[in-house]
């Protein structure tokens, strides 16, 4: 058996769409195929896990930068005392 992979298109209405493909005639008989479809599944709360984490993103930046600003940062010296590489 042979394998083959092709990208194909699911429609609004849920037909899927693919691309034109012609596989060389192995008999004067019509043969049957095996088709595996692949799908990507999505979480019921995949948005609202990318929306926190787009917020959280931004809230972590914002609060970053304000304690660059204001100096209230950890020097890279000590950042390396406290690690266990030597």
């Amino acid at each position: 058996m042979k394998a083959y992979e092709l990208t194909a298109t699911v429609t609004d209405n849920g037909q899927i769409q693919l691309p034109d493909f012609r596989l060389a005639s192995t008999s004067s008989q019509p043969s049957t195929v095996k088709v595996i479809i692949l799908v990507d599944e999505i979480e019921e709360n995949q948005n609202e896990l990318d929306t926190s984490d787009e917020n959280f993103s931004e809230e972590s930046f914002k609060q970053s930068w304000q304690q660059a600003i204001t100096g209230d940062t950890v020097s890279l010296s000590q950042l390396w005392e406290e690690t266990d590489i030597v």
